[in-house]
């Protein structure tokens, strides 16, 4: 036997390849789910991003996922077509919430004046949180002007039904 073959056929050379045929093996396979993370990570970014037009799309559309594709389509004169049908004359609410400077407060009503000078009513519970920097505060602790942001769902009639209200302090 020549001094390769022995090298070559010795317990410490088959261990040390197969040591190092799992360490590529498993660099491979970590590069590969970075890879994979990075681009959910992208695809999750760009749909957050063009979350109110991939489901309202602006004035009189709507989405259609024929095909498996998202396209867009206009209305008919006479109004939108498809899932938008019933909501004419009506503007689309934000499902989250909404954004904007008190205007005044009733009972348990806030009308807050978002940055398009939109008024839109928020309804508070006793479940909703309300706070002030740390603070838990009430209802009955804010002021018109103060600026807010509400985060919860809206009703039939347009009204947010808040389970948060964050309130801003800018001076």
């Amino acid at each position: 036997m020549t001094d390769l073959q022995k090298i070559t056929q010795s317990k410490y050379f088959k261990t040390i390849v197969t040591t190092l045929a799992i360490l590529i093996a498993g660099a491979f396979i970590f590069a590969m789910g970075v890879h994979v993370g990075e681009r959910r990570a992208r695809y999750s970014y760009a749909w957050g991003a063009n979350y109110e037009r991939n489901f309202v799309g602006g004035p009189g559309r709507i989405m259609n996922a024929s095909h498996g594709q998202f396209e867009f389509q206009r209305g008919t004169p006479n109004g939108p077509v498809g899932m938008a049908q019933g909501f004419e004359g009506r503007d689309f609410r934000n499902g989250h919430g909404v954004a904007g400077t008190i205007v005044s407060i009733t009972g348990n009503n806030i009308i807050i004046k978002d940055r398009s000078g939109k008024e839109n009513t928020v309804t508070v519970s006793d479940k909703t949180i309300i706070k002030n920097a740390q603070a838990d505060i009430k209802i009955t602790d804010l002021k018109n002007d103060e600026s807010l942001v509400v985060i919860g769902n809206p009703s039939d009639n347009g009204v947010v039904n808040a389970d948060l209200i964050r309130v801003f302090n800018v001076k």
